[in-house]
């Protein structure tokens, strides 16, 4: 466990990250699930898909040596949402207020994304939320100019408590699979399996084990959360998200 936790930093001098972030896991065996436990109300939540030159990422290491150029670095982070070959997310996707891809209603089309619901994570001045792409389309003029942060991804794993009803205890579609969830409006949680999991026990584990209300689907089998991984991860990914802390010499 890390809480705030002091680290030496790769510009070969010690550094202090200052965060209320805690990197932990939740159930035993099988049924691990490794946390970045974010509180908003203390953390810089994110999401990082392109730098300032228009360049995809592509990768959590890039976008740890794109922070540390900046005197800032990655507390944790992961992939945040199902996105396509070219690295473009499949929906909706806003970073510091800007729309760089639209919403996507489309329900008839072929993978984890179009499983329904399908959702939309963000983040307002005032928290988080997760909501279903119809609720979020029907209200999108009125929330879209407090948006700061969103990624949009799916199946929604649950809502207000309640599992998703596709979702089988016995299925055996197991895969390692990552999402985030929301405890409160302010504490949000980024969570990957350690082990291969299906949606169903997934699920049950990030209400029950973790305790959250609401919870999305992020991706599976290219799963990864940093730095559980290790320092060095090299998977490529469109979208990501990350709590950034500033490093400060002691």
């Amino acid at each position: 466990m890390f809480v705030g936790a002091c680290i030496v930093a790769t510009i070969s001098m010690p550094a202090c990250l200052v965060a209320a972030a805690e990197l932990t896991t939740a159930g035993t065996g099988s049924q691990t699930i490794e946390l970045c436990k974010i509180d908003l109300s203390k953390d810089h939540l994110r999401t990082f898909w392109r730098d300032s030159d228009g360049t995809f990422f592509g990768s959590i290491a890039n976008v740890s040596a794109r922070l540390h150029q900046r005197g800032e670095r990655l507390f944790c982070a992961s992939n945040a949402g199902i996105f396509g070959k070219d690295l473009r997310p499949l929906g909706l996707y806003v970073e510091n207020g800007q729309v760089l891809r639209r919403i996507n209603t489309r329900k008839d089309g072929y993978g984890n994304f179009y499983l329904q619901p399908n959702g939309v994570f963000w983040l307002t001045q005032d928290g988080a939320a997760i909501a279903s792409t119809d609720e979020v389309q029907s209200r999108f003029e009125q929330i879209a100019p407090q948006i700061k942060f969103a990624t949009q991804s799916g199946p929604i794993l649950f809502q207000a408590n309640q599992i998703n009803p596709l979702f089988a205890s016995g299925s055996d579609n197991r895969v390692v699979r990552n999402g985030i969830c929301i405890k409160t409006d302010s504490q949000i949680v980024l969570a990957k399996s350690r082990y291969p999991i299906n949606f169903y026990e997934f699920s049950v584990a990030l209400r029950d084990e973790v305790g959250c209300r609401d919870g999305l689907y992020l991706d599976g089998s290219i799963s990864e959360l940093y730095p559980v991984e290790g320092p060095l991860i090299r998977m490529e990914f469109g979208p990501m998200i990350g709590v950034v802390v500033p490093i400060t010499n002691p």
